[in-house]
């Protein structure tokens, strides 16, 4: 047991007024050539306007992208069966953005909210799912690789460097039809340059406020039909709050040769990740100084090192008979020393060593008949983990356990065009999972879990013209989460004045959800004018049993609720002449307890609306500026709906210059310096017999500046 003293006197990082108001003068010249660029902006495009007559052309449309993970193949988003959406390379370049999070924030259906002040511990929140941190509600795949935990789930959200990204896609809503379990909320496939030839050479150099710098280099070497690539990423911060210091580094190597009926590719990748954990902060701490740690987390801290490595063939002889073979295995070492609040002034501090190790592979075949496509595939998965916790002084071992989970899945899905303008889609999921595991060396009952995950979709072209081409789209589905092994064999005993618990729960079962979706996709242009645009829609229904969450009764996890959720996700694109993109995206939850005492009220932490623009002049062939605004809505931190969490707005934007090889980017988020809190909780104080809010809060105004070549 660990108890809380009053925080030291911590040197507050915040400007002076004499040091803000030179800051604020010497971006008045910014801001100034920011405006005379603006306005050059509005008269070469009233110049160029007239003159371009591939306008319609010019324009690239996002539903015009084939995207692989809605069906696992390739198909034309404007066509899909799915909620689904995609950023382009060209998008991510011009997204202000430090991270994958980020980046994956101006996407449909999915926001963030942050455990960390610099945005280095973010928490997904998808069509109203939101783990806190303890749990993910969906799947995210690099190249293809699955790369959730094995014993939690969750997501390692730094292990690939926003500057290594090539695209990102996801699928929006049940997806267990295709991926099996994990994909409950949605699946993100993010797939990187490592294993595309379109650069030789690439180095980056970045630098920033609060100690932020970071060196990124990766070479292509070939011959013949072979090709090695090789890349490093190496990235450090002080943090924004006081004892948030955060390091990153990668490695990574690929081999790629060219068969003559396919293509060969062997991966290795070493993740290092270094952080410390400054705490949420109570009213009295962030009114007094919200850049300082909370004492009571003083210990907390996270080191994890990670290898990954894999195998994958693709068959390329026939364009109609494909097949595909993915295999590899990952392991890491995860050392945290974490605190679980008691009391508002008392926690429980351990320090856990964490080995996991696992081993998957993939194989899918794919056929096209005509209007018909076959798609089908196994996945198999093994691993295991175990776990000790110790004192702080990593002397006594506290308590210690195993766990283990086999998974086998396969997957069939048939796709018929029966026209230009109608298609359907019928697939199914079968998943076999048992898990096992120890407790203090204590064997626990096994879980096994058969599931069946069906599907069935459709797509209508009600308008197939030139420059108005309309779809729509519903999806009907089946999807589940199996309870993962942190919540079955969860090995910390917590002492709490002589009686000792532990949040493991060896009789949990998978929460199930029905998902219903409808939503069209909407193309328009005026070939007369500049003027394009695209529209995408979706209107959706989730109801959920067996939901697993904390249980304050018995303080353990349990399967005690159902929930409705419900929604609306749009995303806007306007474009003028190639020269002006709108981006918007806005998000629509209704995410309620369904039974219960607290039946009808909104869950917790879930924002009911929240929205993105982005706004991207591109000036000439040189100079890009960017303008992005995030609104996350007001949210309530208790089931009962009596105490909230205002609403913030913020605004970043970018400056890029591009000249030849080169490229410059300034980076300027939170321009405003809004001042709000990312998330929070309440917890009953026993000893105060009275609810205490904690909160995380948000970083200040930052700048960044990176330099890169590419070759």
């Amino acid at each position: 047991m660990k108890e809380s003293t009053a925080p030291k006197p911590i040197m507050d990082k915040r400007m002076t007024d004499c040091e803000s108001e030179k800051l604020l003068q010497s971006l008045i010249p910014f801001r100034e050539c920011c405006l005379a660029i603006l306005c050059l902006t509005g008269l070469h495009l009233t110049v160029s306007a007239q003159s371009e007559t591939e306008m319609m052309h010019g324009s690239q449309f996002m539903l015009d992208e084939i995207v692989v993970v809605g069906d696992r193949a390739e198909s034309v988003l404007k066509k899909s069966t799915t909620a689904s959406g995609v950023l382009t390379s060209s998008d991510l370049s011009t997204i202000p953005s430090k991270n994958l999070a980020e980046a994956l924030s101006y996407l449909t259906g999915i926001v963030f909210v942050n455990q960390d002040a610099s945005g280095n511990m973010p928490v997904a929140i998808v069509r109203g799912f939101y783990g806190g941190g303890e749990a993910e509600y969906l799947l995210l795949n690099v190249d293809g690789v699955p790369v959730n935990d094995l014993s939690s789930g969750l997501i390692n959200w730094n292990l690939i460097p926003i500057d290594e990204i090539k695209r990102i896609e996801i699928t929006r809503g049940g997806g267990s039809a295709m991926y099996g379990d994990l994909a409950i909320g949605a699946v993100i496939n993010v797939i990187t340059h490592r294993n595309y030839p379109d650069r030789n050479l690439n180095m980056s150099l970045k630098g920033g406020q609060f100690g932020n710098k970071g060196i990124r280099i990766d070479q292509n070497y070939r011959f013949d039909n072979h090709e090695i690539k090789l890349g490093g990423n190496l990235q450090k911060n002080t943090g924004y709050r006081d004892h948030s210091d955060f390091e990153n580094n990668n490695l990574t190597g690929i081999y790629n040769y060219g068969l003559s009926k396919g293509n060969l590719w062997v991966n290795a990748n070493y993740s290092h990740l270094k952080r410390n954990d400054a705490g949420p902060l109570t009213e009295d701490l962030l009114k007094d100084n919200r850049q300082q740690s909370n004492s009571l987390f003083s210990n907390d801290n996270h080191l994890r090192d990670q290898f990954d490595g894999a195998v994958n063939f693709v068959s390329s002889d026939d364009l109609n008979n494909q097949f595909s073979l993915r295999a590899g295995f990952r392991s890491y070492e995860q050392k945290q020393t974490r605190t679980l609040q008691l009391t508002s002034q008392l926690g429980d501090s351990q320090f856990e060593n964490q080995n996991n190790q696992v081993f998957w592979s993939q194989l899918q075949y794919r056929q096209e008949l005509g209007k018909i496509k076959l798609i089908g595939g196994l996945e198999i998965e093994n691993g295991s983990f175990d776990s000790k916790y110790y004192d702080l002084d990593h002397t006594t071992v506290l308590s210690q356990g195993k766990g283990s989970r086999s998974k086998l899945g396969f997957y069939l899905e048939g796709k018929q065009s029966f026209n230009d303008k109608l298609g359907v889609t019928l697939g199914a999921h079968f998943d076999m999972i048992e898990n096992s595991g120890t407790v203090s060396k204590v064997p626990k009952p096994g879980l096994k879990i058969n599931q069946v995950s069906p599907r069935v979709g459709v797509h209508y072209q009600y308008f197939g013209a030139r420059f108005f081409e309309g779809n729509l789209f519903a999806n009907w589905s089946e999807a589940f989460k199996a309870p993962s092994l942190d919540q079955l064999y969860d090995t910390r005993i917590i002492n709490f004045f002589g009686q000792e618990f532990n949040y493991s729960n060896t009789s949990l079962v998978p929460q199930e959800s029905i998902n219903f979706d409808v939503g069209l996709y909407q193309k328009f242009g005026f070939p007369a004018s500049a003027l394009s645009g695209e529209v995408s829609l979706t209107v959706y229904s989730l109801d959920i049993k067996n939901e697993i969450d904390f249980d304050m009764a018995t303080f353990k996890y349990g399967n005690i609720m159902k929930s409705h959720h419900g929604g609306v996700e749009g995303s806007f694109g306007f474009y003028m002449a190639n020269r002006i993109r709108v981006n918007s995206t806005v998000n629509i939850m209704n995410v309620i307890f369904n039974g219960g005492e607290y039946d009808g009220n909104m869950l917790k932490n879930i924002p009911r609306i929240s929205y993105t623009n982005r706004f991207t002049f591109k000036l000439n062939s040189y100079v890009n500026i960017v303008l992005a605004q995030r609104f996350f809505g007001e949210v309530f931190l208790d089931d009962a709906n009596s105490t909230s969490l205002p609403a913030y707005m913020v605004f970043d934007s970018k400056l890029q210059f591009k000249l030849n090889s080169m490229k410059f980017d300034l980076n300027l988020y939170n321009l405003t310096e809004t001042f709000y809190n990312s998330s929070g909780y309440m917890l009953f104080d026993p000893f105060l017999q009275e609810n205490v809010k904690f909160l995380y809060p948000s970083q200040g105004r930052y700048i960044e500046i990176s330099i890169g070549y590419t070759l």
